[in-house]
């Protein structure tokens, strides 16, 4: 091991504990947690690449990793343990069982002979074996990292051997995407300024603007053409929502829950930067971000409103966006700290949400026939999806518009599975994402 390795190594795993005992300590999610830690901090980027993937590979494993400690532990279990033990501990477990590091080059970061006693033992352990007793459900928990509670709900809306793929895809790293901005004059000029930058970029099938990044996304995030809005990374199930509600020149859309304003800049460019877009959030600071982002690009024509979309006075929209607020189980390959914080309470206030936008909104357009909705949520769960598509298919008078080509069809013994599309990490290679597009009737 070189000086320079050891040292981000070093650096790495002792701000690592900071970041997972205050992830540990809070309710944020491990993205703020790491967010907040490097605003405070300044790392050079190797140093914090290395705390953001020892972080996020110690929370994407935390079930099984704890189980383990827990097995090792003679009275009690891991979390009866100090927090700085604790957390050492599951880093040492993390290195030494799924990066192979050797117990001598972590015994000094474990510090007591008790420590390194748990650390062996666990490394050790059969887990195949030990969990032979278990229930099916308990067992896939502990082997594939995910609360009883989602695989319970995948199995029975995709079956056991799909639902296993898609966990052994959640915990792997996430693709990225990048796509070029439709609205400035060259972006042949621009892609080639990429490649000469060795950033390996892989054309989408089914949109041309569309670029898987195969090697090169550190650099890409670096490049003025990304700072200067050229180019953004953006999921393909992002880029299919707006697609599918499919912007025209001069049309009036209405993006209901707008922030970040990805989806909203993608609106924009189909429009040409022709007709009338509003987007509206919630949240007054995240609204007021993304408004900034969009000037610095040069797009001042956009009306920003600070509004509840369940209650808006935006009345005259032709088309509507309502990418809503949900659980984001679907983008667990990158922000796996969302599966241990799902439980049925957040579940149901999530759902509240999504309802009364869906309601408030449709209601608000019921004497305005033929305004089409796009709903989506980057959800896997039929909760977010097809339960509210069917519940707002029996409160008011809308169709159900077919669904892209792309993704598969909703979960099965839903009025609306033929009609709505999923897509799915280990199918797609995208996000998990929900898409219903819908039109109201007279």
């Amino acid at each position: 091991m070189t000086n320079l390795t050891s040292k981000i190594k070093s650096v790495s795993r002792k701000e690592v504990i900071k970041v997972l005992i205050q992830y540990d300590t809070s309710l944020q999610s491990l993205r703020d947690v790491l967010r907040h830690h490097f605003d405070k901090q300044s790392f050079t980027d190797e140093i914090a690449a290395a705390i953001q993937s020892l972080a996020i590979g110690i929370v994407r494993y935390q079930n099984t990793i704890d189980f383990l400690l827990s097995r090792s532990i003679s009275d009690g279990s891991i979390k009866d343990k100090e927090q700085i033990d604790k957390q050492c501990l599951r880093v040492a477990l993390f290195e030494g069982r799924w990066h192979k590091t050797s117990i001598q080059n972590l015994e000094s970061f474990v510090k007591t002979k008790e420590n390194m006693e748990i650390l062996r033992r666990a490394i050790d352990i059969n887990l195949e074996t030990i969990i032979k007793s278990m229930n099916q459900d308990g067992k896939n928990s502990i082997l594939y990292s995910h609360p009883t509670f989602l695989i319970k709900t995948l199995a029975e809306n995709l079956g056991y051997q799909k639902t296993i793929s898609l966990m052994k895809k959640n915990n792997s790293p996430a693709s990225s995407y990048m796509r070029v901005n439709q609205l400035i004059s060259d972006p042949d000029a621009i892609l080639a300024s990429l490649k000469d930058k060795d950033i390996i970029l892989k054309q989408d099938k089914y949109f041309p603007f569309l670029y898987l990044v195969v090697d090169g996304l550190k650099t890409l995030v670096g490049t003025d053409a990304f700072k200067n809005g050229d180019v953004f990374i953006q999921d393909k199930s992002s880029v299919l929502a707006v697609t599918t509600l499919d912007p025209k020149p001069g049309e009036y859309i209405w993006d209901a829950c707008a922030a970040p304003g990805m989806k909203t800049h993608l609106i924009w460019e189909l429009m040409k930067g022709q007709g009338r877009l509003v987007a509206s959030d919630i949240s007054y600071q995240r609204l007021r971000g993304a408004q900034q982002r969009f000037q610095k690009y040069g797009h001042h024509q956009i009306d920003w409103v600070h509004t509840d979309a369940s209650r808006t006075s935006v009345i005259k929209a032709e088309k509507i966006l309502i990418d809503a607020p949900c659980t984001s189980t679907g983008i667990l390959q990158s922000h796996p700290s969302y599966k241990w914080r799902l439980n049925k309470k957040w579940l149901f206030s999530i759902m509240t949400i999504q309802n009364k936008i869906l309601n408030g909104i449709i209601y608000r357009y019921a004497d305005k026939p033929g305004t089409e909705i796009l709903y989506a949520t980057c959800s896997i769960l039929p909760h977010e999806g097809e339960s509210q598509i069917d519940s707002m298919m029996e409160r008011h008078k809308i169709e159900l518009l077919d669904g892209p080509k792309i993704g598969e069809k909703g979960y099965q013994n839903f009025k609306c599975s033929d009609k709505v599309r999923r897509l799915f990490p280990h199918i797609h290679d995208s996000n998990g994402f929900f898409i219903a597009h819908m039109r109201i009737c007279s």
